[in-house]
């Protein structure tokens, strides 16, 4: 598998200084460019899919938004029937990670990897190679890929630069009259429609609602943000579920942030955001029973 650039970042200089120190890390997460497949490649991208695939909604409103693989049914032989297998390889080995089949610091074997999903090796060092792209994995020579660790400190850091991202685009949407995409309360017809116990789909339906909130927002950049913090993010999600941390009900919850932004009131969805935010820090203090570094 190759990994392919899709455009040129500046580089930063470690003596530039900033007047907050938040801002550095920001810059740092925006210049890394998104993973976008095309044609067999994993290729790194400057552009917000978020903002597309609402514009996309807008002219199309039968349209949804899905990272599901095609039903079986709709997949042919040949070049489909690959996609399909990379497919299966990719969605098996991450909803095992997410379940915790595959614990943080251990390695995943390629044969075991092979049983698991039903797929050849192939498939799967292309599914490994693309996980470890999206921060799941981390890939060592001669020694394979091991599931990245996540610290407390790591998860500490990861609030604070959520909670900006999401305070700064609600803002943004409400002081500039930003148009509210109908898939924010599409996003929570769906989410009261789950199965309860159905965690896995929840977190992704969650990361879904908010990444939409902050594509609304109409920063590329943000945007960008936003979308590299997406692997620690559905983990949390997860491991919140895990660790039977007391949750708001996500429908209902997300369903008063999207009518506060269609109120375009400021207040009431960063309180409501703070609010529905507020079991990362609850995971963070469990955390010492689950096991994770500090």
């Amino acid at each position: 598998m190759t990994v392919r650039w899709g455009g040129v970042y500046p580089s930063i200089s470690a003596a530039a200084t900033f007047a907050h120190p938040l801002l550095n890390l920001v810059l740092v997460i925006a210049c890394t460019p998104s993973i976008q497949e095309k044609d067999g490649l994993f290729v790194q991208q400057n552009r917000c899919p978020f903002t597309d695939a609402i514009a996309r909604r807008s002219m199309n409103r039968t349209a949804t938004i899905s990272d599901s693989p095609a039903p079986a049914h709709a997949i042919g032989g040949g070049k489909d029937a690959v996609k399909s297998a990379r497919q299966r390889a990719y969605d098996g080995l991450r909803a095992g990670i997410l379940r915790g089949d595959f614990p943080p610091g251990e390695f995943i074997e390629e044969a075991s990897a092979t049983k698991a999903t039903g797929v050849s090796r192939t498939p799967v060092r292309e599914a490994l190679s693309r996980l470890a792209a999206e921060g799941f994995l981390v890939l060592h020579p001669r020694r394979g890929a091991m599931v990245k660790p996540i610290s407390t400190n790591e998860l500490f850091d990861l609030y604070d630069v959520r909670l900006m991202v999401e305070s700064h685009a609600i803002r943004r949407i409400c002081r500039d009259k930003q148009p509210i995409p109908q898939l924010l309360f599409d996003l929570c017809d769906e989410h009261e429609e789950i199965a309860d116990g159905d965690h896995l789909a929840f977190a992704d339906l969650n990361h879904r609602f908010h990444e939409t909130v902050v594509a609304a927002a109409g920063n590329a950049v943000l945007c960008q943000v936003f979308e590299n913090l997406r692997a620690n993010l559905t983990r949390v999600a997860m491991l919140s579920f895990q660790l039977g941390v007391p949750r708001v009900r996500e429908g209902t919850s997300h369903r008063s942030i999207a009518e506060a932004l269609a109120a375009y009131d400021e207040a009431k969805a960063l309180s409501l955001t703070q609010e529905h935010l507020s079991s990362m820090p609850r995971v963070v203090a469990s955390l010492s029973d689950f096991g994770q570094s500090k």
